[in-house]
């Protein structure tokens, strides 16, 4: 009687634990996946004259929807001893699985066809969140000198797409708020000789 109460106790907490690790297993993978798709940039954050400006480029998103919120770049310093830190404060967009977006306010608002560059990818239960930057500065208010902005797209999935590593939905619903463009390179206006690689 004991061996089979041990026995059907080894199969109850075994099959949980399986699970768990092919969950885990699907948002490795499909964290991968978006990155890949999604290669993040690099940003200037040392040289105050530069801050902001994108130094590496991954893939260039272009806006899809209008009147996003972001909020400025900034960076902090301790003391003059100390690295300058980008303070990573995006303005938080919330996708729905029903498509509906929740957003908190920003002091910026980016426009249908504003260039963004992905900086992080992560992967949260049934979230995937892209933290995004300005590839240009966008006009901040009326006599204020243009920004760069952050805003953190928070994509809600089915538990069931994000623990099976499947990337095609979650990239579908990603690319209706971000349109993905074949853009690897990225040159100065007007000045094709003056690029930046990936």
């Amino acid at each position: 009687m004991s061996q089979l109460i041990t026995f059907v106790l080894v199969i109850v907490l075994t099959v949980p634990m399986a699970y768990a690790s092919d969950r885990e297993k699907g948002s490795r993978d499909l964290k991968r996946m978006l990155e890949e798709r999604y290669r993040p940039s690099r940003i200037e954050i040392n040289d105050p004259s530069r801050q902001g400006q994108v130094t590496r480029v991954g893939k260039l998103l272009v806006l899809a929807v209008d009147a996003v919120p972001a909020k400025p770049f900034r960076v902090i310093q301790r003391d003059p001893r100390s690295p300058r830190v980008h303070l990573m404060d995006f303005a938080r967009v919330d996708i729905g699985t029903d498509g509906k977006m929740m957003a908190e306010p920003g002091a910026l608002t980016l426009r249908q066809g504003a260039r963004l560059v992905v900086l992080d990818v992560r992967i949260t239960g049934s979230e995937v969140h892209l933290l995004t930057h300005t590839a240009e500065p966008v006009t901040a208010a009326t006599g204020e000198p243009p920004l760069y902005g952050c805003t953190e797209f928070v994509f809600h999935l089915d538990a069931r797409v994000a623990a099976s590593g499947d990337a095609g939905p979650v990239i579908h619903s990603i690319e209706r708020w971000l349109e993905w463009t074949p853009q690897e390179r990225w040159c100065a206006p007007g000045n094709h000789q003056l690029c930046l690689e990936p």
